[in-house]
């Protein structure tokens, strides 16, 4: 999609617009009806722009519906059980737990305590591998000598050394090449 100047000059209009609308609003931080027109402006401005490019506008019916309360959601949840099969009502109108609800409460109680068991045996790994990390830790600076640092600090040095004459042999092998 090309931008023609005309559009760029609106989207710029629709930017300085909303930075407008956000300055008034840091100004003064109760402005329900201001941004209330703000927002309606820019729905129009959308909409029109959809329009432009082709796209149909779709009647929808809007209604606002308030939160079902603590009790039609637990009316909700039994109903669900009931239909589901899991809870029966006796005649003294109690919810009393079929065989089906059962089984089901029987497996996912085995599949949280298998959970919890692996994430047990993750843990005890976890702390076993910090255990061996520390011991190594504690261990290894009390058993190094003087004599094993003055070692690993020569071979280190000829280690150098062979690395410095390989770069050397390549170069040479690079120059007989050519």
């Amino acid at each position: 999609m090309t931008e023609t100047p005309r559009e760029t000059n609106t989207a710029d209009m629709l930017i300085g617009h909303l930075i407008d609308g956000k300055k008034k609003h840091d100004e003064r931080k109760n402005v329900e009806n201001e941004e209330i027109e703000h927002l309606n402006k820019g729905t129009d401005y959308l909409t029109t722009l959809l329009l432009q490019h082709g796209i149909k506008p779709t009647k929808s019916k809007s209604t606002k519906q308030k939160p079902p309360s603590v009790d039609d959601l637990k009316k909700q949840f039994v109903k669900d059980l009931v239909e589901k099969g899991y809870v029966t009502i006796n005649d003294s109108g109690r919810t009393v737990t079929a065989e089906k609800g059962q089984k089901f409460l029987e497996q996912q109680t085995r599949k949280a305590e298998n959970k919890v068991i692996l994430a047990k045996l993750i843990n005890l790994r976890h702390r076993q591998t910090l255990a061996k990390k520390n011991k190594k830790k504690k261990t290894s600076k009390k058993t190094k000598s003087k004599r094993v640092r003055s070692i690993s600090k020569k071979v280190r040095k000829a280690g150098r050394r062979v690395k410095a004459n390989a770069s050397k042999v390549k170069k040479r092998i690079k120059i007989k090449r050519r």
